[in-house]
């Protein structure tokens, strides 16, 4: 079966991963997801109860993933989910959890 997961593919996509592997980076997508509109990197600190800092730090990360668009405003930047693919991975992968703690669920009775 072709996959297309040649090196070069197998490193971009242990990239994206890497971003999602990060509980503050899923609560800043989360958030993003949750506001509909493109958000402040002060909106998205306070959103998520991360300093500004750390903030910034992890919204770079997921920039650079391919999973944030920075969209500079004047003296602001704002940034949003690239969408649909930060949504169709949520809802993939809470999906596949949901199933799994059923199946557990399940198991245990």
């Amino acid at each position: 079966m072709k996959h297309g997961l040649s090196d070069a593919m197998i490193e971009q996509v242990t990239g994206l991963f890497g971003a999602l592997a990060d509980q503050s980076r899923l609560r800043i997508l989360r958030a993003l997801l949750d506001a509909k509109r493109p958000q402040s990197q002060g909106a998205v600190a306070e959103a998520t109860e991360l300093s500004q800092a750390n903030a910034s730090k992890h919204l770079a990360c997921l920039v650079r993933a391919g999973l944030v668009a920075r969209e500079p405003e004047g003296n602001t930047v704002y940034f949003s989910p690239i969408l649909p693919l930060v949504s169709n991975i949520c809802n993939l992968v809470c999906g596949h959890v949901s199933d799994r703690v059923k199946k557990n669920y399940k198991a245990l009775r």
